[in-house]
């Protein structure tokens, strides 16, 4: 018999942690439903982070990255552009190095395009400001 039908077929063990445990394996193996970890998950998407373009919000993508990690290097970028991996790692602690090395061939490094760090907040700002304030508004606030 197939896994799947030995599970179904087995009576729960007794404690309740087990008894939970036994029926969510047997939920996820009827319904075919796969556990994989958040790092297979993320190489399954294929993300990619441009570290030189990226806001600080895209690391969220990567779990243990944001907002510390992500922080340092958006802030980094806007200092100097990184042109390696290397200069990217020497901004870091050594528990932060660990963190995004877990992520590292997700990293790639372009030049910064200031047009796509401009589309990106704005629509950021469209996003999270809504219509608090008109621009009407606000262009009348600058001529006074």
């Amino acid at each position: 018999p197939s896994r799947e039908k030995m599970m179904c077929c087995q009576p729960p063990p007794s404690s309740s942690v087990s008894s939970r445990r036994h029926a969510f394996e047997t939920l996820a193996a009827v319904s075919g439903l796969v556990l994989l970890p958040t790092a297979v998950l993320a190489a399954n998407n294929n993300p990619t982070i441009d570290v030189n373009n990226a806001l600080a919000r895209e690391y969220t993508a990567f779990p243990g990255l944001y907002p510390t990690v992500a922080t340092k290097i958006v802030n980094g970028a806007k200092e100097e552009p990184f042109t390696s991996k290397k200069q990217v790692y020497a901004l870091l602690n050594e528990v932060e190095q660990e963190r995004l090395r877990q992520y590292d061939k997700f990293i790639i490094i372009q030049k910064p395009d200031k047009a796509l760090q401009q589309f990106k907040t704005s629509q950021i700002c469209k996003y999270e400001c809504g219509s608090r304030t008109s621009n009407s508004y606000r262009d009348e606030q600058i001529k006074a």
